[in-house]
Formats: structure tokens, sequence, C-alpha cells
């Protein structure tokens, strides 16, 4: 009877073990200080630094980062060059390490990248979850290359102009034009690798034009190439514009009452300043909007002269400034713009598009009333306002000579006629340069063909 007691008694001691056994595994399996999910490790692609930049990452985790060592590796060298245990706790760790200078001037410019994180988990008998990243970094300290292969000889405030050049980079992060102001220029490729284009816009309100080629490389180097252009000064007329109760109390309220931030405005002169300047920054910013992208062509960029209305008369000016007054001419009460040339006809003629390229808008725009946009490709847009009617459609490809809408008189206008407006990526631009053939052939057509000579095409 003894020996059964015994037996019984271990028996009972086996199954107590493994009872707490299983609940302490029970509770270590889903207590969150026991989580198994491992850090993040956040790189991206191959890893490039310079003598000037650090190398940059982040690791985050869903309870706190613990620690992070980073080693370097080549052929015959190896560098431990980060070793951080983090004593305040934070899911997200940004890492910034400044590469020794023997790493720098090492003749090794590939390396071999290793970081290793661990959470403050206790899973893994206490040591945390790992993770470990492994990848190529580059040291480069040398800048792009630029050479300038042609570009217009000169620009007028207000204008257009062509530039053409190539970067010589392995790693090219980005390139584009830089005129001064935040105001940049995207380039697109052009034939060959390392060739690059773009058109560049001098906006008629700023004063200072001083365009440089930028290149940029993956290793954050930055080269800069001032082009030698001409910039020619133009004056832009200034009028002063009498608004008559007859046109606040008609065109201006019939906007305003369309628009629910608008309609509610009961003073006249208030009613006039909010359709005048804050509707027209609303549509004017939707119009950069849809005319900022630059789409890519092929070999060869052919553009035609724009003539977008037949027999047509101009009744109003690119870039002057209004000044609207009420009753005496020193009651200023609003100003604005004029980023368009307005064209007059005959009532509901033909409007069009005298080059091909897909619509990338069509329908009504506040003070522009009905205005198909076009995409002309390389960054080169146009606008129709005011009109009667649109004829195509977002999406449409349109061909050269096709008819895409017809004067009217809707937005802000009183009389039948057309807001003929060209924008650069973006920006507006003076219309009658791209309704002139000879300038297109001298300042477009003959700096593509310069390129093309430099470039053995020709």
């Amino acid at each position: 009877m003894r020996k059964r007691r015994r037996g019984s008694s271990s028996i009972l001691k086996v199954l107590v073990t493994i009872t707490l056994l299983s609940g302490v595994g029970y509770f270590a399996y889903n207590s969150p200080y026991f989580e198994r999910e491992v850090p993040k490790i956040n790189i991206k692609g191959k890893l490039y630094v310079n003598s000037k930049i650090p190398l940059k990452f982040t690791i985050e985790d869903n309870v706190a980062v613990k620690s992070c060592r980073v080693m370097l590796t080549s052929k015959d060298e190896k560098y431990h060059i980060y070793d951080q245990k983090f004593l305040q706790s934070g899911t997200k760790k940004d890492i910034e390490i400044n590469l020794p200078i023997e790493v720098i001037e090492s003749k090794n410019s590939d390396w071999i990248v290793t970081v290793v994180a661990r959470d403050k988990s206790y899973w893994g008998f206490f040591m945390g979850n790992k993770s470990t990243f492994e990848g190529k970094l580059q040291i480069d300290n040398t800048p792009p290359r630029i050479t300038i292969l042609s570009n217009s000889s000169s620009i007028i405030k207000g204008g257009s102009a062509l530039v053409i050049y190539r970067v010589k980079e392995k790693s090219l992060k980005e390139t584009y034009v830089d005129i001064g102001d935040g105001i940049k220029f995207k380039a697109i490729k052009y034939r060959k690798n390392g060739v690059y284009a773009t058109l560049v816009a001098w906006p008629f309100n700023k004063s200072n034009f001083n365009p440089k080629v930028v290149a940029v490389d993956n290793a954050e180097n930055i080269s800069k190439s001032s082009l030698n252009i001409n910039k020619l000064n133009k004056k832009y007329r200034i009028s002063n514009i009498r608004a008559r109760d007859k046109f606040i109390d008609g065109k201006i309220t019939e906007l305003a009452n369309n628009s629910q931030k608008f309609s509610n405005i009961d003073n006249k002169i208030d009613r006039f300043r909010a359709v005048n300047e804050k509707m027209r920054l609303a549509n004017e910013k939707l119009i950069h909007k849809y005319s900022s992208a630059v789409t890519p062509f092929g070999n060869k960029w052919g553009i035609k002269q724009f003539k977008p209305l037949r027999r047509a008369k101009r009744v109003s000016d690119f870039g002057s400034k209004r000044f609207y007054y009420y009753k005496s001419r020193d009651n200023i009460i609003s100003t604005s713009f004029h980023v368009g040339y307005d064209f007059a006809s005959v009532k509901h003629d033909n409007l069009y598009s005298s080059s091909g390229g897909v619509v990338k808008f069509a329908s009504n725009n506040g003070i522009y009333g009905n205005m198909p946009l076009i995409d002309h490709k390389f960054g080169l847009y146009t606008i129709y306002g005011h009109c009667s009617e649109i004829l195509v459609k977002v999406g449409d490809s349109v061909k050269s000579g096709q008819i895409v809408a017809k004067t009217g008189k809707s937005g802000l206008a009183l009389g039948d006629h057309v807001h003929f407006g060209m924008l650069v990526q973006g920006v507006e631009v003076y219309p009658l340069e791209w309704m002139s053939k000879k300038w297109i052939s001298t300042h477009i057509d003959a700096i593509f063909r310069k390129a093309d000579r430099i470039l053995g095409y020709n």
C-alpha cells in the first residue's frame, strides 16, 4: 500500500509540475512582455553616402527598441561603427552615423553594411527579438558632371526657353533647372542615356531669373551649372477698370451664388473682391495642378504655331496688372493679373488646337467658365477659357487642327471671346511666342537641331 501511495504522490508531483510549466508557458506565450514581433529596420535599396552625409535609417518596434549594432565590411577590412543600447524606451529610433575617416579614405568604395536591431521583449531567453539587415553601401564623394549642349540664346520676362544638357553620373537621383525663388523645371531624358532636356519659363511677375542646371546623385553630391542666356526685360501693361454695379450685380453675383464659399457675402464690394481674388486664385491653382506634369516624348518633339481662333482680334493682353475701382479712380477695391490673351471673332466661333495633345481637364472652372486644358507633352499646356461649348472630354487625344470648343462668355466674361493661355510646367507664359512660327524655329527647333548634331544624329 505504501508503494502505491509513493507512486501516486510522484505522479501528482509530475502533474502539478506539468500544469505549472504549462501555465508559465501559456503566460509567457501570451504575455505582452514575451511578444514575438521583430523590430523593423527601414532601409530602402542600395545605400549611398559621402564624407559629409551620414548614414541614415530608422528602427521601429511595436513595443520598444532596445539596441542597435552596425558593422561595415569589405574584402579585407571590417569596422564596428555603431553599438548603442537605448536607455529611454521608444517605438522608433532615428539613427545617424558619421563614417570613420578610415572608411572614407579607404581605397574601397563598395562595402557591406550589417545592421542588427533588438527590441525589449523577454522572448528569446530575455535577449529580445532580433532583426538583421545586410546590404551594399557605396561611398561616393564625386559630384555629377554637367555639360550644356544647347539652349535658347535669349528669354524675355514672361517668356519660354529650351535647355538640353548632359549629366555624367552613374547613380543620378534627380536633375532639373532651378531659376530661383524655389521654382524648378523638371528635365526628361532626351535621345541618349545621360542627356536631358526641359522647357523653362521666366514668370512675368518675377524680377529675377538666374537659371542653373542642377544634378544630384544618390549620395547627395550636388552640381550646378549656370546657363548663358540673354535676359530681356519686358514691361507689361497696367489697366484701370471700372467695376460697374451692373457687372457686380450680374456676373460677379452669379459666380458667387454658384459657390458655397462665397454665396453668403452680402456686401457687394466684398463679394467682388472674393470672386476676383480668392475664386481666381482657386481656379488658377486647379490650372497649375493639371499643367505641372512633364509628359515624355520620343526622339523628336514637334510643335506647330498656335492659332486658337481664326480671324481673331486681340482684345486683352497677357501679364497686365488690373486695378479695379468703384465709382471714382482713387477707390481701388481689387487687383489681379491677367495671365492669358483674350481673342474675339464672331459669336460661338470654332476654337482649334493647332498642335496635338491629350485633354487633361474639360469642365467649368469658376471665373474661366467652361475650359478645356490640353497637354502637348514636354510640359507645355494650353487652356481655352469662357467657352460656350466644350467639344472634347478628359482623356481624348487631340489632333493638330482639331476643333476643341467654341467661344463664349461663361465665367467672368461679358462678351463672347476666348481666354487663351499657355503654361510651361504650371507657369503661365507669353502666348504670342508660341503663336509665332519664327520664334518656334529659332528658340525651339534650332536648339534641338544643335543638340542633335553634337549627339551625332545629323
